[in-house]
């Protein structure tokens, strides 16, 4: 982040060069020792929705088993992006693969990346942590043909644990800084030869990693749990049936954003081209200008004239915030998928059958401060919803509440002849219902309406959504054409067709002189996407295999509805379409996997969002992304692995012209002129061009004891980067990295195992992304940080 004052990062490119130089010499020493040559572990994945290794499938795919996971310390989706290249979690619940996400404002979008459980397009709650997994599977690239809409950037497919044959589990148990408590555990239940039951869970709970210095309190603290039960029925040996069942809870202090930034301007109450740790002028405030302090005839309620951000404190650390109330945080999520497969002949059918339903409640303090402002005299207000205080002071609550539920259905029929001749066919529906609400609450609007006799539902400002709904159905198949059984031809088509409708108002009660009805829409969309690929295995001599292919790909994200607005009363799909080239390694006796991509996208259509009058829309633009990645693992001996991830990303966006809500002529004002800004060449948001993943990993027998000690560092570093496609000075991103350390002592058979662990082992404070919050509090930037530094000790039972 471009600021004078807040900490940068501290060396991030010596960090990296270090790390590379011990590897050097490590990998030379290695390389002298007489231990036997390692090998690479090839996981099985289901990309194409059959089991193939992973070298074995032509999409560039970065695929993670239990093992990997729990070697690279990778326990959650902030964990995850470390490990994939051009890839960044945005906000913490949403995914970014090669510069697509998701940039609409809108309760009928969607995001670009698409989640998976067990192939289920239900997806899955980035906050909750991973645990008794079988493996992930992260596909970069459009996926349109096999896994459908809403994979413009890619999909991740979250693949649990299935039940085995064999009694067994394992007991996870860690403690740490922060106060730090963590349990995961399987157990694995053969009930008979037909039925095999798996239960697991974790429990997490930590203090918050940033103090309210106001409240003496710690905030963004995680309480959250989860359980699932795994049951697999066989029925012969031609068919079976795989039941997951699973529910999350969490109720915590998480943020959405952990600090607010502000270089005081007078005509707009931030700077857009600075940030520092002050306050906003509250002159160049909205609710300064509308109320008008400083004249008592025109004051509402018991105000008093003066600055209300007068000796507001902003602690001068990323860490630390000044605000009156602490943030609230609640989930609650549950999920089933039910997997049916039947072979008979050269075929297997398979249903797939979802269900997802969850709610979440966000709270934070709207004006993220502790004011000094007194009124003239303690006044009743509603705080938050369904709660009054009586006080002299100004205290705010932003709420987001959402609730929802998905249902999904999938038919495949996949062939197995065995001879140069293969295909996929299948039918997808999807039913998903859903509901949300923004709210602020703000003592001064509730004096103003009722000034004016207003009613109580005019009291706050909101969004109201009680009805959103998508109905989707999708026909697709590919097939596969072998030449020779080096060379296969890939051509597949899905068509599309989906349905959303909304019910959703906005109460302006400064602007709108009656309660505004509810505007619906309701809107239909049909789209083909394709593929066509080539992929040869050669021989090439020096390498154990060679994969190279090519594919033509296209990708499709739903379009969605801007109910109320006449002008845009809905924006476009995203179309994608994808050139890719690429080769998978495997070489040095299966030591080595060496695999690289380069792409080229012709993105259409790109949704973003724009605020214009204090309302939000969602247009249409073009873009062009092109890149190229590099993903290299080496275990030259036995004891030694070494890991490198490289990307490089280029974007820009094509002829637009929108508004930025953070431009000097910008207010929720409907009479105040707008300055149009075309975005002509600007890059994404959330598109570092360099990126860069390494890791090391050394395994040291312990004398007679029999027992292992493995030691491995992993570090990670991006490039700067834009939070908004607007790439403005306060929009930049400072480049960051993070570094990761650990020492784990295992015994024969890896039965009981000792970890100690340091993440973010140099305490960055990283700035990952910025909001910038409106003209009616001062427009400065509310920032997200990654984690600092944490460390602890775990003990892991395996029998």
């Amino acid at each position: 982040m471009n600021t004078n004052q807040t900490q940068p990062c501290r060396a991030p490119a010596r960090t990296l060069r270090s790390a590379v130089a011990v590897a050097i010499a490590l990998a030379a020493q290695a390389a002298a020792g007489q231990q036997t040559a390692g090998e690479i572990e090839e996981i099985v994945v289901t990309a194409q929705k059959r089991p193939e290794g992973v070298q074995e499938v032509p999409i560039a795919i970065s695929a993670f088993s239990a093992d990997s996971l729990d070697r690279a310390l990778i326990w959650g989706s902030q964990d995850l992006q470390f490990s994939v290249p051009n890839t960044m979690l945005v906000g913490n619940d949403r995914f970014t693969i090669r510069g697509i996400g998701n940039n609409a404002i809108s309760s009928t979008a969607d995001n670009g990346v698409a989640s998976f459980i067990n192939g289920s397009a239900i997806g899955w709650v980035p906050q909750n942590e991973f645990y008794d997994l079988d493996r992930i599977e992260v596909m970069r690239g459009p996926q349109g043909t096999l896994y459908g809409r809403n994979t413009t950037g890619g999909a991740i497919n979250v693949v649990t644990a299935r039940p085995q044959d064999d009694l067994g589990g394992n007991l996870y148990l860690e403690a740490g800084n922060y106060n730090t408590m963590r349990w995961r555990g399987a157990l694995n239940l053969p009930v008979s030869d037909n039925i095999k039951q798996r239960f697991a869970g974790y429990i997490l709970q930590r203090d918050g990693y940033t103090e309210n210095v106001y409240k003496h309190t710690d905030i963004d603290d995680r309480d959250q749990w989860s359980v699932r039960s795994s049951t697999l029925l066989t029925f012969g040996d031609s068919t079976e049936a795989d039941l997951v069942l699973q529910y999350y809870k969490e109720n915590s202090s998480r943020v959405r954003e952990a600090k607010r930034l502000c270089k005081p301007n007078p005509a707009l109450g931030c700077s857009p081209e600075e940030l520092g740790y002050d306050n906003p002028v509250a002159s160049a405030t909205l609710f300064s200008t509308l109320f008008n302090f400083t004249s008592p005839a025109a004051r509402p309620g018991p105000f008093p004239i003066g600055d209300f951000y007068k000796n507001a404190p902003n602690p001068r650390d990323l860490r630390k915030v000044a605000a009156d109330t602490d943030p609230y945080y609640s989930a609650d999520q549950f999920f089933g998928t039910l997997d049916i497969s039947h072979k008979f002949g050269s075929y297997t059918f398979e249903s797939v059958t979802a269900f997802a339903d969850g709610e979440t409640e966000a709270n934070i303090d709207y004006d993220n401060s502790a004011l000094p402002f007194r009124f003239t005299a303690p006044a009743t207000y509603y705080r938050k919803r369904d709660t009054t205080v009586t006080t002299d002071r100004l205290l705010t609550t932003d709420s987001f509440t959402a609730s929802g539920s998905t249902w999904t259905q999938e038919f495949r029929l996949l062939s197995s002849y065995g001879g140069k001749f293969d295909f996929i066919a299948g039918a997808f529906g999807l039913w998903s219902d859903g509901e949300s609400a923004y709210e602020i609450w703000h003592p001064s609007i509730e004096f103003f309406m009722k000034q004016r006799n207003r009613p109580q539902e005019a009291w706050h400002f909101s969004v109201q959504t009680p009805e959103a709904k998508t109905d989707a159905w999708a026909l697709f198949g590919e097939t596969y054409y072998r030449f020779t059984d080096a060379t296969t031809l890939t051509v597949g088509a899905r068509y599309t067709d989906e349905e959303k409708s909304i019910r959703t108002r906005t109460v302006l009660p400064i602007f709108t002189p009656t309660i505004p009805d509810y505007a619906t829409g309701e809107r239909s969309w049909g789209q083909w996407t394709g593929k066509i690929a080539l992929d040869h295995l050669a021989d090439l001599g020096v390498t154990d295999s060679t994969l190279f292919y090519g594919s033509l790909s296209s990708g499709y994200k739903g379009g969605g509805l801007n109910p109320g607005n006449s002008d845009s009363p809905d924006f476009k799909p995203e179309t994608l379409n994808a050139l890719e080239i690429g080769m998978k390694n495997t070489l040095l006796d299966r030591s080595m996997q060496a695999n690289f991509a380069a792409f080229y996208y012709d993105y259409a259509d790109l949704q973003l969002a724009q605020r214009i009058s204090g309302t939000a829309i969602t247009t249409n633009a073009d873009a062009t992304v092109w890149g190229l990645e590099a993903e290299l693992a080496w275990a030259p001996t036995d004891r030694w692995l070494f890991e490198l991830n490289l990307a490089y990303l280029s974007t820009e966006i094509g002829d637009f012209v929108t508004v930025d809500s953070a431009n000097p002529a910008q207010s929720l004002t409907k009479t105040t002129p707008v300055v149009p800004v075309n975005l002509d060449g600007n890059e994404l948001p959330y598109s570092p061009p360099f990126s860069v993943k390494f890791a090391l990993q050394y395994t040291q027998p312990l004398a007679t004891t029999g027992w292992d000690a493995m030691f491995r560092l992993d570090t990670y570093y991006q490039d700067q980067y834009y939070a908004r496609e607007f790439n403005t000075p306060n929009d930049t991103i400072d480049s960051w990295s993070v570094t990761d350390l650990q020492v784990r002592f295992m015994e024969p058979g890896e039965q009981f195992s000792i970890q100690l662990y340091v993440k973010n082992l140099t305490d960055e404070d990283n700035i990952t992304n910025s909001i910038v919050e409106g003209a009616e509090v001062g427009r400065y930037r509310n920032v997200r940080i990654l984690d600092p530094m944490t460390w602890g000790a775990a003990l892991e039972f395996r029998f």
